[in-house]
């Protein structure tokens, strides 16, 4: 009789050592030729100065767990704009490089975007409308979660050729179904200026609200012998054709579709372009060179004693990350997926 305890104590000797700390959160932003480092939630916050990031800040790498909350939208402190933006071109990839992610938080992986109506420094998160410009769940076995895991930790989508040119809020967004009953959402958002001669502006049904999306959506157990298929919530991506990846829409089972095909970037330049926000609402262009990192983590290392640990509320415990993956090896040996 094949015994599955083996494979058991491989994943926990794996998840083991990690378990307090193995979520992740995205570290930075690549776009064409610059590289664009994201906030970190453990050094930037005691940097002296502190970095000015193009994504809005995020408090640590837990989980938002109540959709009805405004922190659904971009993460718990994501309300407020920052004085930053990155340029993108209409059509061009942005490819989202997160620092790790558990393997056991299987889920789907979307992107959506909300224009600013004008600065996106000034913009509240909770006036956004969104609309989606890609999303994959589960296809031929594998959750899109894995197929960013299995890429180095990167998605790349592409911003809609035909997209009005202004500033918008980037928002995304991996979903972690491992704990029965209780999904886990880890959003980020990024403000953007979008660049291009594009006249269209979703309308109708191509937009949503956040929280609202995620109202009275049944979500999985991804463990039950029974779950072949999954449903990504929300909309079809905005624009037909304007998605990189595959789209497993509340329309499409992501059983019928093809996996993300995630193209990421390369490496490129070391050196970082920020362009930053006056009040005058006129942006000007300033350099982030790689030294502002090195600053940061100098800082971190000095301010460590007052930094918040990894272990807010919100995180997995050690004995049901242990408890997710037996479940996890056992049901992968009988249903061979």
């Amino acid at each position: 009789m094949f015994s599955t305890l083996p494979l058991v104590a491989a994943a926990l000797a794996l998840v083991g050592p990690t378990a307090v700390s193995a979520h992740g959160y995205v570290k930075k932003y690549e776009i064409g030729s610059q590289t664009y480092p994201a906030w970190d939630p453990f050094n930037d916050p005691y940097a002296s100065p502190v970095p000015n990031r193009i994504e809005r800040h995020i408090p640590d790498d837990g989980p938002v767990l109540d959709v009805t909350s405004p922190d659904i939208a971009c993460n718990k402190g994501g309300e407020t704009g920052v004085n930053a933006f990155a340029t993108i071109a209409a059509g061009d990839k942005i490819t989202f490089d997160w620092t790790n992610w558990p393997a056991d938080h299987q889920g789907p992986v979307s992107t959506y975007m909300a224009s600013c109506n004008g600065d996106c420094s000034k913009f509240d998160v909770s006036d956004a409308k969104w609309f989606k410009i890609d999303a994959a769940g589960y296809s031929n076995g594998k959750w899109a979660a894995t197929q960013l895991i299995d890429n180095g930790y990167k998605w790349t989508s592409v911003i809609p050729s035909e997209l009005k040119a202004g500033e918008y809020l980037v928002r995304h967004e991996i979903v972690a179904l491992h704990s029965v009953g209780q999904p886990q959402f880890y959003p980020g958002c990024a403000q953007v200026k979008v660049t291009g001669s594009g006249s269209k502006e979703p309308s109708g049904s191509e937009l949503v609200s956040l929280p609202g999306l995620y109202n009275n959506i049944k979500w999985p157990d991804i463990w039950d012998d029974s779950f072949h298929s999954f449903v990504v919530p929300g909309p079809a991506p905005a624009f037909s054709g304007s998605s990189s990846g595959s789209d497993d829409t509340d329309s499409t089972p992501a059983s019928s579709t093809p996996a993300h095909t995630s193209s990421a970037a390369p490496e490129k330049a070391s050196s970082t372009q920020v362009h930053t926000a006056t009040t005058t609402s006129v942006h000007t262009s300033a350099p982030a060179t790689s030294s502002q990192a090195s600053t940061a983590s100098r800082a971190s290392s000095v301010a460590s004693s007052s930094k918040p640990t990894t272990t807010g509320t919100g995180r997995c415990s050690a004995k049901r990350r242990r408890g997710m993956v037996k479940r996890h090896v056992s049901h992968h040996a009988k249903r061979h997926h």
